[in-house]
């Protein structure tokens, strides 16, 4: 059996499984206790996703990235708890905790970004999922002017090429994907009817070697993260989607 995967986002949601489905409503009253300070009733036995919160900024680690070519900046913090071994169910992430970093990790800027839109934990790379205060894609991400190259990969395992966008659709995406207006997760999911259908797997590379892994939903003519395609730029995703497959 496949194992479940969490993601703690920012809305109040505590847990995601699967395809990073929020839990219902009815499931988010629980007691945001932790291990130690009373005793669980209902600890769980997760799978967490690695993810962190930092001033408001909830982030994931990418694992599919080369790193080789960025550089730490200024040290910035450090994880204060670990929900993995720790946490009862239910609780909610706090600023400064992480699901499985260990306490102390310390937290430094990505040199070239913004530390809302990347951060080091460690040795470990990890970036912007969520963003109170992002009012565009570049707001969570700061992409904007660094995209070099964007392909369809495979959604097995996010990684395997398998169709690069042409250059002039290349250029055109590269400037108009970080315009996009910001839809938190939570949001965009319950719009989208949990997008059920149509996912597709597009990586953008980055001038300085490293990448993004994100998604697109043909069906909602959606991206995460995080926004609805403008008609232009759903049009172009579709005619690149369909160089995939030569008649």
């Amino acid at each position: 059996m496949a194992a479940v995967m969490a993601l703690l986002l920012l809305s109040g949601c505590t847990l995601a499984i699967d395809k990073e489905q929020p839990l219902k409503d009815s499931e988010l009253n629980i007691p945001n206790n932790k291990l130690g300070e009373q005793k669980c009733s209902n600890m769980a036995e997760i799978d967490y996703a690695p993810v962190m919160k930092f001033k408001g900024v909830t982030y994931s680690q990418n694992y599919r990235s080369e790193v080789g070519n960025l550089v730490k900046g200024k040290n910035i913090g450090e994880i204060r708890y670990r929900m993995s071994g720790n946490a009862c169910y239910g609780y909610v992430m706090q600023d400064g905790d992480a699901t499985l970093l260990e306490e102390g990790t310390q937290l430094y800027e990505v040199k070239g970004y913004a530390s809302s839109a990347r951060l080091w934990a460690g040795d470990l790379l990890y970036d912007a999922k969520e963003n109170p205060s992002a009012q565009s894609i570049n707001d969570l991400l700061d992409i904007a002017g660094k995209i070099t190259a964007v392909r369809f990969v495979s959604g097995m395992d996010g990684t395997t090429p398998l169709k690069d966008f042409t250059p002039e659709a290349t250029a055109v995406f590269a400037e108009e994907y970080p315009k996009l207006n910001y839809v938190p997760f939570n949001k965009l999911f319950k719009e989208t009817k949990g997008w059920a259908g149509g996912d597709y797997w597009i990586q953008i590379e980055l001038s300085d070697g490293s990448a993004k892994k994100i998604i697109y939903n043909m069906k909602f003519a959606a991206f995460n993260p995080a926004g609805y395609a403008t008609p232009e730029l759903a049009s172009l995703v579709e005619k690149q989607r369909k160089l995939m497959y030569p008649k």
